[in-house]
């Protein structure tokens, strides 16, 4: 069985998810309605939450994921967060049933109110993420 995977965050640069993951996957931009992306206290990375139905968080969907790279990508995301069922838009307009991480409710005091910017991170993080 496979499975669609949207990503929001660090997963999304081609860069990050070649570490992570076994294979290569076909990717493409999508958003999710209805969740908002946060960075971690104390950390670059970011991690989404339930929010008010108007709220939009690009990412990358990636399809066909085998049960072992998912197994990979659930060791990588850790206990924090929960992967749960969602539909995601992609660009051409297509809704996409796919899985994505997120930080439970009973874990949302790990979040400050502070918006993840992926361009920020882009810019000033990415090289050092990958070499941590």
């Amino acid at each position: 069985m496979s499975v669609s995977l949207f990503t929001y965050g660090t997963l999304m640069f081609a860069e990050v998810w070649r570490r992570i993951a076994i294979g290569e996957f076909r990717s493409q931009p999508a958003t999710l309605r209805g969740f908002a992306v946060y960075r971690l206290r104390d950390s670059v990375i970011p991690g989404m939450v339930y929010a008010d139905a108007d709220s939009l968080s690009p990412g990358v969907v990636y399809h066909d994921i085998d049960e072992e790279t998912l197994f990979e990508l659930d060791a990588y995301e850790s206990d924090l967060y929960q992967r749960i069922s969602v539909r995601v838009t992609t660009e051409d307009g297509s809704a996409v049933d796919c899985q994505a991480y997120v930080i439970p409710d009973r874990s949302r005091q790990a979040l400050t109110d502070e918006p993840w910017d992926a361009a920020w991170f882009e810019q000033n993080e990415l090289e050092s993420y990958l070499r941590g």
